[in-house]
């Protein structure tokens, strides 16, 4: 079992102190619960304050679960941290210059993609999510062998492309880069400076520091843009942490500007969803740009620069492939829905 704790936590400030509306918050949550009956939590953080915290039984505050496809945004993190330690020179830099250890062909099949294609879903692989060759990735021994077995399919930077494969192939680049597991290389560089600490009930007594649950490929790789194990607390830390443009407590962590680049539209991701920055989606409601990460099932972290808000739902992820994409729920389909009701309608008048 782990545990996850926050060295200090948010301040709890009543939602009127920043300007929002408690009455329509409970309202605007009792809807979603009604058309989203699978959700396990929502927060909402405003000016730094959680102003808002709900949380359906059996879940508990402390349960960490998986995160799903938010772990890809963390992968954005670590790429900049890793070109903020030198270790990356930056996301022009071609991915065959990273990875030394591959094989020449799978080097060949990846000639002229950046690391800023793989940022931006504009790989040219020949995966694409939830198709056959996806399966046959997820069926193998050796995933990146598999991803990187066979050519491009387009041009880098020529179509927006969404797999997961991309975020996996990002990890075992990153890996080599860093020169340690990127579950280690992600608690110490980013987790534990934002306070987060990760234990397991055999050591709890002991006050040892353990490394964020993050699985594993067959090759030993931590599955790059899946199955990360977090809070949503430490997710709302997360999204606070880009609100404030990298920093924590005074300790830059992210490059200066890595998250007004990441934020930025760089490619047209879904027609009628969003488009996509680094890793990252991105759009604008009612002039407002907001950016967010997105988990399979209902993970969702948003940040509102305008408003200076995080939104952090998270949701049972065990229905089908099927399931999601019959889904009517307004959460998964627009995803301005939760924006609107929870920071836009609900924002309380000025005087």
């Amino acid at each position: 079992m782990h545990r996850i704790e926050e060295a200090v936590p948010f301040t709890v400030m009543e939602p009127k102190a920043t300007q929002l509306d408690a009455l329509r918050l409970n309202q605007a949550y009792e809807t979603l619960l009604q058309t989203f009956p699978s959700l396990y939590s929502l927060l909402i953080v405003k000016d730094a304050q959680l102003v808002f915290e709900r949380y359906e039984p059996p879940v508990k505050p402390t349960a960490a679960y998986s995160i799903k496809s938010i772990t890809k945004s963390v992968m954005n993190a670590l790429v900049g941290i890793a070109i903020q330690d030198g270790l990356i020179a930056s996301v022009d830099q071609l991915i065959s210059d990273l990875a030394l250890k591959m094989p020449e062909k799978w080097l060949a099949n990846i000639d002229g993609v950046t690391v800023k294609h793989l940022l931006t879903m504009t790989h040219g692989l020949h995966v694409e999510e939830n198709s056959q060759e996806m399966l046959e990735v997820w069926k193998s021994s050796n995933w990146i062998g598999t991803i990187l077995d066979k050519p491009l399919v387009h041009s880098p930077g020529e179509r927006f492309l969404y797999c997961t494969c991309t975020t996996h192939l990002l990890s075992a680049i990153l890996t080599q880069a860093v020169k340690v597991p990127l579950a280690y290389y992600a608690s110490r560089k980013l987790f534990w400076p934002l306070g987060i600490q990760f234990r397991r009930k055999l050591f709890w007594s002991l006050g040892i520091q353990f490394p964020v649950r993050w699985e594993q490929a067959p090759e030993g790789l931590n599955w790059g843009g899946n199955n990360m194990f977090l809070t949503p607390r430490i997710l709302a830390r997360f999204g606070q942490l880009y609100l404030a443009d990298g920093i924590w407590n005074g300790q830059r962590l992210l490059p200066a500007g890595w998250v007004d680049e990441s934020f930025e539209k760089h490619s047209t991701g879904w027609s009628g969803y969003a488009a996509y920055g680094y890793l990252w989606w991105v759009g604008c409601v009612d002039g407002l740009n907001y950016a967010f990460a997105s988990g399979y099932g209902g993970q969702y972290v948003y940040v509102i620069p305008e408003l200076k808000s995080v939104i952090v739902l998270t949701a049972n992820s065990d229905a089908s492939i099927a399931e999601m994409q019959a889904t009517t729920n307004p959460v998964i389909k627009d995803p301005t829905w939760i924006l609107r009701r929870f920071l836009i309608e609900s924002r309380l008048p000025e005087i």
